[in-house]
């Protein structure tokens, strides 16, 4: 910050603001430098609003720098969010007025700066279960992102986040089976996910385990008083969940014929198929494999 404020100083010392007695813009940046974000912040909303600032780059580029700095000091997350995206939006219109690419630098390492926070808040939301303000603030992750460089590859960012979103989604459902939505949403992720990185072990070995979760759960269900006829639809639509388990966990087996984990999967789910052979088979497998050798 005292970096900044020093280059911003000497652009204005060049052209004589500071000479300009009761210019908002020159007392914004002395708050500024001074530790005053409350102050520095108000002055530098005067400044953006007055003709004779609100096409100047400078202006911009410092409500640009004081916003972020208030972001970063806010303890609110309803005030931190309002104060990033005034941040955002100064830092935008500063490169869009910098013809001569003076502030670019300052700028954009800026801006960078606060488009990889709300990155960072989405994958905190996830990790606090708070799934609808992670895709939120996601989104305007990729918004923001997109605004410098639309020609932006994301799809890595979208992959992990959306990963993590599905792992949230399972986790959900296998607290509460009979909320059904948490699966259908949980499976959506994924494959997602897997339009996105057909090759994502991650994905592909989730959705198998949902999958097969699931039928063995409506197996579990089965109650000695049920009819012979529900019981034996109870097991075709756990058949079915199965089925769509199986090309999935051997699509993560092809990737990494070593890992134990699915080798396990596949064992339970061809025996859950009454395919013993297939079964057998890759329980020798796992055997033989220890559990240090896996990669």
């Amino acid at each position: 910050m005292k970096r900044f404020a020093h280059i911003l100083l000497l652009a204005f010392l060049a052209v004589g603001m500071v000479h300009a007695q009761g210019d908002p813009l020159v007392e914004a940046l002395r708050k500024y430098q001074g530790g005053g974000l409350l102050e520095a912040k108000d002055l530098v909303d005067q400044a953006v609003a007055s003709p004779e600032h609100e096409a100047n780059a400078e202006a911009w580029l410092l409500r640009g720098f004081i916003y972020k700095d208030a972001f970063k000091a806010a303890t609110d997350t309803a005030q931190g969010d309002a104060f990033r995206a005034v941040a955002i939006t100064s830092l935008q219109r500063c490169l869009t007025l910098d013809d001569a690419g003076t502030y670019k630098e300052n700028a954009t390492q800026a801006y960078d700066y606060l488009a990889k926070s709300y990155f960072n808040d989405a994958a905190r939301a996830l990790t606090e279960m708070k799934d609808q303000r992670a895709i939120a603030v996601f989104g305007k992750y990729k918004e923001a992102t997109l605004a410098l460089d639309s020609t932006a590859d994301l799809r890595a960012k979208e992959v992990e986040f959306t990963n993590a979103l599905g792992t949230v989604y399972t986790k959900r459902f296998t607290a509460q089976r009979e909320d059904t939505d948490m699966f259908d949403r949980a499976v959506d992720a994924y494959e997602h996910v897997l339009s996105i990185d057909p090759e994502n072990y991650g994905a592909n070995y989730n959705l198998s385990t949902l999958y097969y979760n699931r039928g063995v759960f409506n197996i579990r269900r089965i109650g000695a008083e049920d009819e012979i006829p529900t019981i034996m639809q109870v097991q075709e639509a756990s058949r079915e969940y199965f089925q769509l388990a199986l090309p999935y966990m051997l699509k993560a087996h092809d990737m990494n014929p070593t890992r134990r984990e699915t080798l396990l999967g596949l064992e339970g789910i061809y025996y859950s198929l009454q395919d013993q052979e297939s079964s057998d088979k890759f329980r020798q497998l796992f055997e033989e494999i220890a559990p240090e050798e896996q990669r």
